[in-house]
């Protein structure tokens, strides 16, 4: 049986005659919030300026991509008549001199409050996994393996390198916007459940957060359901593109369960978690050097390795990962759906490099143009079956 997953895509309005984010009126997002296509839910996100939508449970790869075309195709028509576009871009190119307004959500209005500075420009967009877990030992086991594996990551969904008009010098903007946070990054090295949970309630006993949701390291595990979510990739371009990366995810998360992903920090927890342990390269302050690099430079120049933590080209890098996933995707039409789509992030520079290509080729609004383009876009290069797909011995 399929690992059961589940991905969430947050979208930026703009507004068509400005390409600046723009509101809907209360009318305008209760149609929004309406949308029923692919199963997936709608829901605010925190500027009104943004919308965000969950897909149901998923298990198969093909019902994944039909989701998310469905409800990208919806949210496209439906604000189209509201004079905007929905662009999915992980940082908004332009910026309103005024500001957007907070989502009339209890939650966002307490954090805007609490945080004014950071409240004021979080014009980012993500992309988040959800992935099954049989028991929080075994998401504990998925979150120390992946710890050197979510800089690949980070590099292969970055889609996010301008910023108020201009390139910010980043594949993923969001990434390094993100880490203003008060707990971010790469989750540290924990000896077993218990070792996690306690630790958890020990920042949660700090005043400045107030709650599990304010826990953002790049993989988490709920407080409410038995998953682990997976939130280092921007908001992918087209539907295709995240479909591949959310299922390199949940592959890479079972190895992780597993025991499988290579390297010293995804053997079964028992040492102590407030080190490194013996024999592995990754230290906290490497890890999160090799985050920060993947954030600066995607696909484009190099990355440590996920395993020896040796400097190599990223194309290098994602075939580490996709040779470390192989056991764990669910068939071999998925995991040539996947190595298909990697090829062509690495090779066009993922996100990024389509929006630096457009931007200069005709400035934001060639980047806003394609964006606009990209959400709804259906590649039969990378067509994928739903239910009933060929098991992994059939090709």
């Amino acid at each position: 049986m399929n690992t059961q997953f589940g991905i969430e895509e947050e979208f930026l309005l703009v507004a068509q005659h400005t390409g600046s984010p723009a509101t809907p009126t209360p009318e305008q997002s209760a149609g929004l919030l309406a949308i029923d296509a692919g199963g997936c839910t709608l829901s605010r996100e925190w500027l009104s300026c943004q919308i965000e939508h969950g897909t149901p449970v998923l298990t198969e790869g093909g019902t994944a991509l039909e989701a998310l075309q469905a409800v990208r195709g919806a949210v496209a028509e439906t604000v189209t008549g509201f004079g905007m576009s929905a662009v999915p871009l992980g940082t908004s190119p332009l910026l309103p001199d005024a500001g957007s307004a907070i989502s009339a959500d209890a939650r966002y209005q307490h954090l805007a409050q609490l945080l004014p500075a950071i409240a004021a420009d979080q014009y980012i967009n993500g992309m988040h996994v959800h992935v099954a877990i049989p028991d929080r030992e075994a998401g504990v086991r998925a979150l120390n393996g992946l710890r050197p594996w979510y800089p690949v990551l980070t590099a292969l969904g970055a889609n996010s390198p301008l910023w108020r008009g201009s390139d910010s010098g980043f594949a993923s903007w969001r990434s390094i916007h993100y880490r203003r946070w008060m707990i971010t990054g790469i989750p540290p090295l924990f000896a077993d459940a218990a070792d996690h949970d306690a630790r958890v309630s020990a920042l949660l006993t700090s005043d400045a957060a107030e709650g599990p949701a304010f826990i953002g390291w790049l993989g988490r595990l709920s407080h409410r359901h038995p998953t682990i979510e997976i939130r280092t990739c921007d908001v992918q371009l087209t539907a295709a593109d995240a479909a591949a990366i959310a299922l390199l995810t949940r592959a890479l998360v079972t190895a992780g369960m597993e025991g499988a992903l290579a390297g010293p920090d995804s053997e079964v927890p028992g040492a102590a978690a407030d080190v490194t342990r013996a024999g592995s390269p990754w230290t906290p302050e490497l890890l999160d050097l090799a985050h920060w690099q993947a954030a600066q430079l995607g696909l484009t120049g190099r990355l440590l390795d996920p395993v020896t933590a040796a400097s190599v080209p990223a194309v290098e890098a994602a075939e580490r990962a996709l040779t470390a996933a192989q056991p764990f995707f669910a068939d071999r039409q998925e995991e040539r759906f996947v190595r298909a789509a990697i090829a062509r992030l690495c090779s066009t520079g993922g996100g990024a490099g389509r929006q630096r290509r457009a931007l200069a080729r005709g400035g934001v609004p060639a980047v806003l143009e394609d964006a606009v383009r990209l959400l709804t876009e259906s590649d039969p290069v990378t067509e994928l079956g739903s239910a009933g797909s060929p098991d992994r011995d059939s090709d």
